[in-house]
């Protein structure tokens, strides 16, 4: 019987009929198709003898048909139906179960009658695309990231911040060294010199006048005709002159305000004209696809070095000299040049690091952009040789020699600069600045200061270009509008921190608090490069770290910009003994990778208290109330501290009776216009049910009137079937009144009389404050009182205090007794002697446990002693080769696979044989050894001769 195939259709006719023509191939649609289900499920026609020729054939045939002989041209392309039908089939061993068919045929389509020769479909092909990435939200199907995916790009974060944190530690530390301080050092220009000497003379430091090189005197010093200012009296000069001194040595001059802030302002512009972008910074990328990152994976491994695919690689400290030689690279190498320079020049510096990590989010920002077009020609091998061997020696590009010019041109240049500063001195007028800063790329060279005859603003600087850059800055991270590094300047006269930015920001010098706000990465720009603001590390000189995020958000308002970012704090639950929730502790992972960078204790400075004071000091968010809400509406009635409508009163709060509405709210338009009154905040009274105020120790006063009707509250078990049968003899629900405290008053019961304690309803008295206990009674809250009052015959009640509430129960709780006054003491005394011998007992079982412990103790090590005398003299270690815990080779051996035994099994078996054999040949192979006789006289047989012929007649005469 061929197998059995769920039938899709009604049955048809055979498919093995022939047809009178074959299908053509042309575009319109074949008639009388068949699916392949009706013709798997058609019933074989003719006799057995024809059924059994035409299986044969087929089982003989597998050899010479293959599944890739079917044509095209005998299926038809035909377009799915969406609706998905269910049928029912049965199965001879299965149970009933739906199949789900895809309706992938029209009902009006036709048979197509097959060629004679079945042919097998086409071989199968697999396409595996590595296209999309792990977890990729773009080409990820599924509805959302799993639990584990979630984790792995946690755990991602968090190394690559940790990667990042000990990257800018070491860049830090090359910083510091003396020699590159030394290298930026020697190149800088007479006139940063001349600025740097003038700093330290008005920041109070000693100036050696030896090796201050004066400048040539400017055009506006000398004479009006002409003079060249030789017999210039000094004492006519607007400034100071040579021969002036100062009176105070060692104190800052603060009268133009803080030196180092002019100093600052001249070097930022100095650097940016001196040094040269030549790669890629540091930026996130996002997560790539599995084929792009073994792209790039094998290009960084195998291909020659390239910044541009690869990044800026700076291996080592030699490096990182040759970039200082060389004046170029990166612009994050750029800032930490910038900072080893202040450095060098003994000022404290901080470098500041913008971390840009991958994200631990699932948006389309995480994922990483197209590969960007190259901005430079790709280098060849020899090329590359060539920049890496001048690399490795530090070549200066300043000290290259560019296309070579004949000395007319040069003098004519000369010449047309001069001429062009002239003229721009000469429209200025007397007193007027100088030529504005030129900040421009394209320009570049040494900065010179120009001095003013009329004006005391000494400030103001000239970017006339006096070399030329042999080489321009390349359009590396143009998109990136934020700094990544910069750099954190200390006063040492006000002691105030500077944030500078050499490259990008106007002003580059912050001094205000709003201007900190401006390092702060914001815009559509910073999304669409992927800059984000979440982990700012300021770096000291000494190897410690600090995280001054808080003093460049704004306003200081946490979280900022940092949301979704930056892992947020944790709230960890702390749980008591009984599994529940006792309270929550906050945990901040990023402070616990900070805490290895801190400086310690012995180190802080007075600067870091200010700081952490001030600048660090995080602001939580105001909470937003009624103010802020339009007056009038209805959720500023709902938030407002001030009035209150009484639909948005809680359960126990109800508006005083005497109260009056203060104004009306209009609420609804048309036919649904409602006023409802508004009333003041404080005319709202908290109200509790009878049972509740009990538990305070008040009760409802006589005559009143319930404030307010609320449905009852059932808790217990047995209080829910009394509302139950309630709400069925009533018809409606059941309501019990609120009280406010001016209904209640305190319960005072009645005193006591001959010593009998009065008692409830459950043999016991509510306790829940002081003044419940009837007066000449006495409240004893010490346990196993309930015995001693019964031991002694004294009156007692069992006093409540509370109720715990669980599985729908109320179970009160007992703290103590109330006795008479005049049996408190007897009760107490009675008590300590009590505690006493429980104290004496517990003592006792403990010495007793102690003590049986110790005989245990010694017992074993009796037994241990004594067996190592009978067994382990001898041997030494044979104790520690029988213990399988101490001697993991023997426990192994024990272990061992099936082989092992056999084989030891084998040897054993050999051994024993061949002491067998020795055993043998001891002992006599018969009744009696080999070369001995049989003596005569022996026995033949159990007994000797003679008895058993006595015994044979004995049992004769018988």
């Amino acid at each position: 019987m061929p197998p059995f195939i769920g039938v899709k259709r009604s049955k048809s006719e055979s498919p093995f009929s022939p047809s009178p023509t074959a299908p053509e191939k042309s575009g319109k649609k074949l008639k009388n198709t068949q699916s392949l289900f009706d013709a798997a499920d058609q019933r074989p026609t003719g006799s057995l003898k024809e059924n059994e020729d035409f299986l044969n054939g087929l089982a003989g045939s597998d050899s010479e048909t293959s599944l890739t002989e079917v044509s095209s041209d005998e299926f038809e392309d035909v377009e799915p139906q969406p609706a998905i039908k269910k049928r029912k089939t049965d199965h001879d061993d299965d149970d009933d179960e739906e199949i789900e068919w895809e309706d992938a045929m029209h009902d009006d389509k036709a048979n197509v009658t097959p060629s004679s020769t079945v042919q097998p479909p086409g071989d199968l092909e697999l396409t595996l695309d590595k296209g999309s990435g792990v977890g990729s939200f773009v080409n990820n199907q599924k509805k959302g990231p799993s639990k584990i995916e979630r984790h792995i790009r946690i755990v991602t974060h968090c190394m690559h911040v940790q990667f990042l944190v000990f990257h800018n530690s070491m860049r830090s530390r090359f910083a510091c060294d003396p020699e590159v301080q030394q290298i930026l050092m020697d190149r800088i220009s007479l006139t940063a010199k001349k600025e740097i000497d003038t700093w330290k003379l008005a920041s109070g430091q000693t100036v050696d006048e030896d090796q201050t090189e004066s400048p040539q005197p400017s055009r506006s010093k000398r004479g009006k005709k002409g003079q060249d200012g030789k017999n210039e009296d000094v004492r006519s000069q607007r400034d100071w002159g040579k021969p002036a001194e100062r009176q105070e040595i060692g104190v800052a001059n603060t009268s133009r305000g803080d030196p180092v802030y002019r100093l600052l302002t001249f070097l930022t512009a100095y650097w940016k004209q001196r040094f040269t972008i030549r790669a890629p910074c540091l930026r996130k990328q996002g997560y790539k696809s599995l084929s792009r990152l073994e792209e790039e994976i094998a290009s960084f491994k195998n291909d020659q070095h390239d910044p541009e695919d690869h990044g800026e690689r700076i291996a080592n400290l030699e490096e990182f000299r040759n970039c200082a030689r060389m004046c170029e690279g990166s612009r994050d190498v750029g800032v930490q040049l910038f900072v080893a320079l202040l450095r060098g020049l003994g000022l404290e510096v901080r470098l500041v690091a913008s971390l840009q990590p991958l994200g631990f989010g699932w948006n389309k920002n995480e994922e990483a952009g197209p590969k960007k077009k190259r901005l430079t020609k790709k280098l060849s091998s020899t090329d590359f040789e060539n920049a890496e061997r001048g690399r490795r020696m530090g070549i200066d590009p300043t000290t290259r020699k560019s296309r070579r010019k004949t000395k007319g041109q040069a003098m004519t240049g000369t010449n047309e600069k001069q001429k062009e500063a002239r003229k721009g001195k000469e429209s200025s007028g007397n007193g007027s600045k100088a030529l504005p800063i030129d900040l421009s790329d394209s320009s570049g060279g040494e900065l010179t200061t120009v001095d003013s005859d009329d004006s005391d603003d000494k400030s103001v600087v000239n970017t006339t270009p006096a070399t030329s850059r042999s080489k321009p800055d390349l359009l590396y991270d143009r998109d990136l509008v934020f700094p990544t590094y910069w750099a954190e300047v200390i006063s040492p006269v006000t002691h105030q921190f500077y944030p500078v930015d050499p490259f990008i920001l106007k002003p580059s010098v912050a001094i205000k608090s709003e201007q900190f706000e401006l390092f702060e990465s914001r815009g559509a720009h910073v999304e669409k490069a992927k800059q984000v603001f979440a982990y700012i590390i300021a770096y000291s000189p000494d190897g410690t770290a600090k995280d001054v995020t808080t003093r460049y958000l704004k306003r200081h308002i946490w979280p900022g910009r940092t949301k979704g970012v930056r892992l947020p704090v944790e709230k960890i639950p702390v749980h008591n003994n009984k599994g529940k929730i006792k309270h929550y502790e906050e945990y901040d992972w990023f402070k616990t990778v900070m805490s290895g960078y801190a400086r310690p204790d012995h180190m802080r400075t007075a600067v870091d208290d200010v700081e952490e004071a001030t600048d660090l000091k995080a602001v939580k968010p105001e909470k937003k109330d009624g103010s802020g809400e339009k007056e009038g509406t209805l959720q500023f009635y709902k938030t407002s501290a001030e009035y209150v409508l009484e639909r948005h009163l809680h359960r126990e709060e109800a508006i005083n009776p005497d109260a009056k509405p203060v104004k009306y709210f209009t609420a609804g338009k048309g036919e649904d216009k409602k006023e409802e009154p508004v009333f003041l905040r404080k005319d709202v009274l908290i109200c509790h049910t009878g049972e509740s105020w009990h538990k305070e120790g008040r009760q409802i006063k006589p005559d009143q009137t319930a404030v307010k009707m609320v449905p009852v509250r059932a808790v217990t078990l047995t209080r829910k079937r009394e509302v139950e049968e309630a709400e069925r003899d009533g018809g409606e629900k059941l309501k019990q009144g609120l009280y406010s405290w001016d209904q209640t008053e305190w319960i005072i019961p009645p005193p006591i009389v001959g010593g009998v304690i009065p008692k409830n309803a459950y043999g016991n008295m509510d306790c829940y404050v002081p003044t419940m206990v009837p007066e000449g009674a006495a409240h004893i809250p010490l346990k196993s009182t309930v015995k001693i009052c019964k031991r002694l015959g004294i009156d007692y009640a069992e006093a409540v205090t509370g109720f715990e509430f669980g599985k729908q129960r109320a179970v009160p709780v007992i703290t103590g007794v109330v006795v008479a006054k005049e049996h408190e003491e007897l009760v107490r005394k009675e008590w300590e002697k009590d505690e006493e011998e429980r104290t004496a007992k517990e003592k006792g079982k403990r010495e007793q446990a102690a003590l049986a412990m110790w005989k245990k103790f010694l017992v074993g090590l009796r037994i241990m002693k004594r067996v190592e005398d009978e067994y382990g003299a001898e041997g030494g270690t044979e104790k520690e080769e029988k213990n399988p815990f101490t001697n993991p080779m023997r426990k192994a051996k024990e272990e061992a696979p099936d082989a092992d035994v056999a084989a030891a099994a084998a040897e054993g078996n050999g051994q024993m044989e061949l002491d067998r054999e020795e055993e043998q040949e001891d002992m006599a192979g018969g009744f009696l050894p080999e070369g001995e006789e049989e003596e005569e006289d022996q026995a033949g047989g159990f007994l000797p001769e003679g008895e058993e012929e006595q015994e044979d007649e004995e049992e004769q005469d018988a």
